[in-house]
């Protein structure tokens, strides 16, 4: 086929470890267990960060509608729950 070396010694691909680090999480907003929006945080983003992205989203705010917030979860890396 042309090569002069065979396949079986050719080096394998290696992982760019750089690429595989995330600058900043999409993380999904739920209202009493309901979907109710999606907010982008910094990876290196605080629980108390989080929360504060959450409950300032305009979307957020539409479904609290002014009611007092009984407790906020924060799942790290996956989602933000607010139970009302």
């Amino acid at each position: 086929m042309g090569h002069e070396s065979a396949i079986v010694s050719e080096r394998w691909l290696s992982v760019d470890e750089s690429a595989l680090v995330q600058n900043s999480l999409d993380l999904m907003v739920q209202v009493n267990g309901k979907l109710r929006g999606k907010i982008s945080v910094s990876a290196s983003a605080s629980n108390a960060e989080i929360e504060t992205a959450a409950l300032n989203d305009a979307t957020v705010l539409k479904f609290i509608d002014g009611s007092p917030v009984k407790k906020v979860i924060v799942v790290a890396g996956k989602l933000v729950n607010i139970v009302i």
